[in-house]
């Protein structure tokens, strides 16, 4: 004897194939009505879905899933989601890879944008280090130090924050935290005292030379110093930078 479970299997496979009958002779809302009257929604979505007819299967998941997005598989999400993207409407497929948790999808049409309030946003929602290393290379592209700081700290590698801090040249930041990580002083003053001489701030350049271990730079710029001030007839801070060179 067949068990009632069995009755009610063997009545959903003869709904779902008069609905698909329907679909082959092109009566699509006919279909709907069949799925969706005997509690079939999702396969009605999954119709509309095929058909690339969107509005429809949201009114369906609407009507039929309580508004829940979840009633819509994520591969409906993502196949609308694509689908906004080929036909341009980048803000739409973008929420659509988000909300189907294809992040890598989403940052990329956020970035191509610019759009790097919204690449935050997906930072909040656990992507992984992938993703979290393309949100960097976005923040960065638009010279964004940080929103690029932000992505860093979630993966919490000081190196990349260093150098993060030298390429953008916020020294203020990456002297903080050198205090904290010493082993990166090859790395920051040496760069930091380049970037001083070239802003006219030498006597700060020959000090961040002497901590890179580049004596011989930092005596090049007393040097400088020196020969200016004799030319310029500062005799005082002439014989300061001697005294400096003499020692």
């Amino acid at each position: 004897e067949r068990s009632f479970a069995q009755y009610k299997r063997k009545d959903i496979d003869k709904v779902a194939l008069e609905a698909e009958i329907m679909c082959y002779l092109g009566k699509f809302k006919e279909a709907c009505l069949l799925y969706t009257k005997n509690n079939l929604a999702k396969s009605a979505i999954e119709m509309y879905t095929l058909l690339r007819k969107f509005k429809e299967a949201e009114e369906i998941a609407a009507k039929h899933g309580g508004g829940k997005i979840n009633f819509m598989s994520d591969d409906l999400l993502l196949s609308q989601a694509q689908h906004e993207e080929d036909n341009g409407n980048w803000k739409e497929a973008a929420n659509l890879y988000v909300k189907c948790k294809h992040y890598k999808e989403a940052i990329n049409v956020y970035g191509k944008k610019g759009a790097l309030d919204s690449i935050l946003k997906i930072l909040t929602k656990e992507p992984n280090q992938e993703e979290i290393m393309l949100c960097i290379k976005y923040f960065k592209e638009y010279n964004h130090h940080t929103y690029a700081k932000q992505a860093i700290l979630k993966l919490n590698d000081m190196k990349a924050l260093m150098a993060l801090h030298i390429e953008f040249h916020q020294w203020d930041e990456a002297l903080q935290l050198l205090k904290t990580n010493p082993q990166f002083a090859d790395k920051v003053y040496l760069p930091y005292a380049d970037w001083l001489a070239s802003n006219d701030r030498f006597e700060e350049a020959q000090e961040a030379y002497k901590k890179a271990k580049k004596p011989d730079l930092a005596m090049r710029i007393i040097e400088f110093l020196c020969r200016n001030a004799v030319i310029e007839k500062r005799f005082r801070d002439a014989a300061k930078y001697f005294f400096i060179l003499a020692c």
